[in-house]
């Protein structure tokens, strides 16, 4: 009974030991292989070297470099390669696969299973640098078709958008230093595919659109530019829009900063003035006689306000504003028309001696009237002006160093000391009393006529005063045809008689 425990005992024991020895003895020859031998799963330069020597593994990579291709990426899909026979690539046998095998623990052979590794070597290939340098120069990169140079993303300026952000080019211009570099290395690490743009070989826009510096100022002309300011000279219009504001800026790409020159401001604000303005210009309009005249002198007319238009300007341009504006001005008249004292103005013929008032486009009075003495040079100037004010019961000369003193009852000036007013102490008016009998400057009215005046006019009715030349040749010529009408009858009646 005792002799077969024993014998159980042994058998079982055996049947563990065994198992435990051959497995020992399996770890123990691994163990023995991998000391010379690299684990699985190793690589180098990217070459399965699982399971083999270090001389196996130098002659496949002395293998590997008798046919080693270097496949190059450019941008626009453009490919092209280096051959290893072309730059005499070879292996040299420096002990770095021997320090990669010695740096493994033979021990832990089995933990290879679970595990990758993976080396490369940097110093074990060699080439000729001349003959690099020879290969990398003609290879398409470096071809005029395929050069592209970068370029900065920048503002421009389009016609019919104004101001856009540009973006920048990257271009397709290799730097050949930095391309040296990542060619050396491929090579040296036995890289079989090289990206110019992943080693940014490529030479870059020094600005791009993202540039903060670049996108305020961007902004900036943006905002200055988006502004629209419509003005209305009647039927004209006149627009500032971005084609226009554009002259007014100075920009500074250096320091990336904008500036809005006011004398440039000034400048169009000049060009309005110099279009519109009425103030001081000769006006062409048809008379209450039918006649084609023209007007100059006088105080009265549209006349804008340079600075403070020029002031406001800037103002909305820098908000970018879009509005329709009405012109500063330091006086304004009743239209934009030639005839810019719209349809209510007093219209004093010099020529004919003969007025006209109308208010609202009607007619209120017509007179004739005598105005300045002609042969003592006190002819009534001519020009637009507004009348002054109006007055009851005044002093003519009291108020000046005139050496007369007259009373009047309706006193309406237009011209300093010249304006309307009745003339109680005249029987006849019109015709060329002027010329010899004339006022000393004034408009001398009667008194009936100079009263519906009075009380229908206010202060800032224009006054137009002008020459009529053509009055003068149809008095002409209408005093030589009825000359002619009478020679004839008088020739009728002799032969009559006769």
């Amino acid at each position: 009974m005792n002799m077969s425990k024993k014998s159980s005992h042994k058998i079982l024991l055996c049947f563990f030991i065994i198992p435990i020895a051959l497995l020992l003895l399996i770890y123990i020859g691994f163990t023995f292989y991998f000391t010379n031998h690299f684990f699985y799963d190793t690589k180098i330069n990217g070459l399965d070297v699982s399971k083999m020597k270090v001389n196996q593994v130098e002659q496949l990579l002395e293998q590997e470099l008798n046919t080693y291709i270097l496949e190059l990426h450019g941008r626009d899909n453009v490919t092209d390669y280096i051959y290893g026979k072309d730059i005499s690539i070879g292996f040299l046998s420096d002990g770095s696969v021997t320090a990669f095998l010695n740096e493994q623990n033979s021990f832990l052979w089995f933990l290879s299973f679970f595990q990758k590794k993976e080396h490369t070597l940097e110093n074990c290939i060699s080439y000729d640098d001349s003959k690099l340098e020879e290969v990398m120069q003609s290879l398409l990169f470096f071809e005029k078709q395929y050069i592209q140079a970068p370029k900065n993303a920048h503002i421009k300026y389009e016609k019919d958008k104004g101001y856009c952000l540009i973006e920048e080019e990257l271009g397709s211009t290799v730097n050949k230093k930095v391309f040296k570099n990542a060619l050396s290395h491929a090579i040296l690490t036995g890289a079989t595919t090289l990206s110019l743009d992943e080693q940014e070989c490529y030479k870059n826009p020094k600005v791009y659109s993202t540039d903060e510096n670049l996108l305020s100022l961007y902004e900036k002309l943006s905002l200055y530019t988006s502004a629209k300011i419509t003005y209305n000279f009647g039927t004209v219009t006149e627009v500032v829009d971005h084609s226009v504001i554009k002259k007014w800026l100075k920009i500074n790409k250096k320091k990336h900063t904008v500036k809005i020159q006011k004398d440039n401001v000034r400048a169009f604000v000049d060009y309005i003035g110099s279009t519109y303005n009425t103030f001081g210009k000769t006006r062409h309009f048809i008379s209450s006689n039918g006649n084609r005249v023209s007007v100059s002198g006088g105080d009265y007319g549209w006349l804008l306000n340079r600075e403070k238009e020029a002031t406001a300007l800037i103002k909305a341009v820098k908000k970018g504003k879009t509005v329709n504006r009405k012109p500063s001005y330091i006086q304004k008249a009743a239209s934009y028309e030639d005839a810019d004292w719209g349809n209510t103005y007093v219209e004093i013929n010099l020529t004919a001696q003969h007025l006209w008032y109308y208010k609202d486009g009607r007619l209120i009075v017509e007179s004739d009237f005598v105005s300045g003495n002609e042969r003592r040079g006190w002819s009534t100037p001519q020009g637009v002006y507004d009348l002054t004010y109006k007055e009851r019961d005044a002093i003519l000369g009291a108020n000046s160093n005139a050496d007369y003193r007259t009373p009047v009852s309706y006193w309406m000036p237009f011209n300093g000391n010249i304006g309307m007013h009745d003339s109680n102490w005249r029987s006849k008016f019109g015709g060329e009393i002027y010329k010899t009998n004339g006022s000393h400057g004034c408009i001398n009215l009667p008194v009936e006529k100079a009263k519906v005046i009075y009380e229908n006019i206010s202060a800032g009715v224009p006054v137009v005063c002008y020459l009529d030349p053509n009055y003068q040749r149809k008095t002409q010529e209408t005093e030589k045809t009825e000359q002619e009408k009478d020679s004839n009858k008088t020739e009728e009646t002799n032969e009559t008689i006769e």
